[in-house]
């Protein structure tokens, strides 16, 4: 799409684990089920069952879920409000510090951090309640339900400090540990021997982000973290609990059929030219200013739509960006689909650029990894 020359890619494939271990079966758990026959934790009958075992097999496994955190919102139960951040639009997830520690609520995009409040800042009901599960939630359950199974978390809240990875993954694989406890940073690099059970609280998180990708990488983390379970001499197991079984992604996760999802999801992106058939420019603009940085998106999106892209590429928007305040700072986009024979020139993005205000920025992300 910019001026370069093409560029020759080449697929590998490693189609068997080393040693040719088997790839672990995968149970899939509805929760739906779960909920009709009465159950309302946290963890299925399947999962309660694993890690049962693996408390009476002194074996190691590792729990995923996609948020770090306690919980990931707090509402009113009198009146309904969410408590947001007061520089972003989004809600302030808890995070417990402590027993008898104040109780914290924090956002995940600026870290602004506020004390929980006795009461509802809108109604002034005491009836607060937290939703929604995050690592710290999963590990006190763990605490309650299974008192002996020793527990490390690992995700960005215990692994901020220098050498705190490291030194949690040897914990771990000395045996310091029964179960490892934590976000994305799990599925990948991790070749534990020992760990022979992997479970995902819960699956659906991944499946409905509004992005292109999200199946890819749906299907990309679920696989990944199935395969830290029996790497070792003993067999693994994975049980995967989700809402929505007979999605795509969790079928293709289960039956470990890469080569059936990516020709199904190859065959979508070509009917929606998408990459890798299509090209994609996200032009991304924040402000402090909101009328500022509406107006800019505006302009700029006239400019686009007078140019000669073919009658295949499209210009979508401008409009605000999914979570439209960050850090006090607006923000909307414009997402550019070409066709491949389309090139823009970098003398073209500096006259987008020109057409911004001092007070709005402009960020060019070709072929953007995220539409976030």
């Amino acid at each position: 799409m910019l001026d370069s020359q093409k560029v020759v890619k080449y697929y590998l494939s490693l189609p068997e684990r080393i040693y040719s271990r088997p790839l672990p079966p995968i149970e899939v758990v509805d929760m739906r089920r779960e909920l009709e026959c009465g159950n309302r934790s946290i963890f299925s009958r399947s999962l309660h069952s694993a890690l049962t075992n693996l408390q009476n097999m002194q074996q190691q496994g590792i729990l995923f879920i996609h948020r770090r955190g306690h919980s990931t919102f707090v509402s009113c139960r009198s009146c309904g409000y969410v408590i947001e951040c007061p520089h972003c639009d989004v809600s302030l997830s808890y995070h417990h510090t402590g027993i008898h520690a104040p109780e914290l609520l924090r956002c995940h995009y600026c870290n602004f951090t506020r004390s929980h409040p006795k009461s509802c800042p809108e109604c002034s009901s005491p009836y607060l309640k937290f939703f929604g599960s995050g690592t710290q939630k999963i590990v006190e359950e763990i605490g309650k339900e299974f008192p002996q199974l020793r527990c490390l978390r690992f995700d960005s809240d215990t692994t901020r400090t220098k050498g705190a990875h490291g030194h949690l993954l040897t914990k771990f694989a000395r045996g310091e540990a029964d179960l490892l406890v934590g976000t994305q940073m799990l599925a990948k690099g991790l070749d534990l021997p020992q760990v022979t059970f992997v479970g995902v609280v819960a699956a659906d998180g991944l499946l409905y982000l509004a992005d292109y990708r999200a199946a890819e990488r749906a299907f990309q983390t679920l696989t990944q973290v199935a395969g830290r379970a029996g790497r070792g001499e003993e067999p693994g197991k994975v049980v995967i609990q989700t809402y929505t079984p007979e999605h795509p992604v969790i079928l293709a996760v289960q039956q470990h059929e890469y080569s059936s999802f990516i020709k199904t999801e190859l065959e979508q992106r070509a009917d929606l030219n998408y990459p890798p058939y299509g090209k994609l420019i996200l032009l991304k603009f924040s402000s402090l200013n909101s009328q500022a940085v509406e107006s800019t998106a505006e302009r700029v999106a006239e400019k686009l739509n007078s140019l000669e892209l073919g009658s295949t590429s499209e210009v979508l928007g401008p409009a605000p960006a999914n979570i439209m305040r960050v850090a006090n700072r607006y923000r909307w986009q414009i997402l550019l689909k070409l066709t491949e024979e389309v090139k823009i020139s970098l003398e073209q993005i500096e006259e987008w650029r020109s057409l911004c205000p001092p007070s709005v920025s402009l960020t060019v992300d070709v072929d953007p990894l995220n539409l976030m």
